[in-house]
């Protein structure tokens, strides 16, 4: 039984570590996590939005105190905890000028997102190739906070 238990166990921790595989042929593509393994295919539009579940932590206060100074009172923060959620994040990757995939070819890219630091809203992207059939420049185009990237020949 103990066995058992060990074996589950461990099959579990590396099903979470595994990437997914998302197949791009539409101009959406969801990833139940933060890492996934993207797939170009001939059907695969110019831009594709990609959306990720993030985990964000911040530092929440669970622990108020009322300060009374004169007339004026005010609420004092005196303990905290770290919450971890699940946020939805987008990024947008164009693949326009690229030269057209046939049949069954494919390219892999593959994406990992993650939190820029403690109590920071931004997430931060690494998008790279994998496998292509030419050799490809990854270029980060966003602006003001909007994550996109251009697949582009080198």
């Amino acid at each position: 039984m103990k066995k058992l238990l060990a074996i589950l166990s461990l099959t579990l921790s590396v099903a979470s570590y595994a990437q997914e595989r998302v197949v791009m042929n539409s101009e959406t593509a969801l990833v139940n996590g933060t890492e996934a393994t993207l797939v170009r295919t001939a059907e695969t539009p110019d831009k594709v939005t990609v959306y990720l579940n993030v985990p964000m932590t911040r530092t929440v206060c669970t622990k108020f105190v009322r300060v009374h100074r004169g007339r004026s009172t005010t609420s004092k923060c005196v303990q905290t905890k770290q919450v971890t959620t699940n946020e939805a994040d987008r990024l947008k990757i164009s693949f326009k000028n690229l030269p057209a995939l046939g049949g069954t070819e494919e390219e892999t890219f593959k994406v990992i997102a993650r939190q820029r630091g403690l109590d920071r809203e931004n997430v931060v992207y690494e998008v790279s190739t994998i496998k292509t059939t030419l050799p490809y420049f990854v270029i980060s185009k966003g602006i003001l906070g909007y994550d996109s990237y251009s697949i582009e020949l080198k």
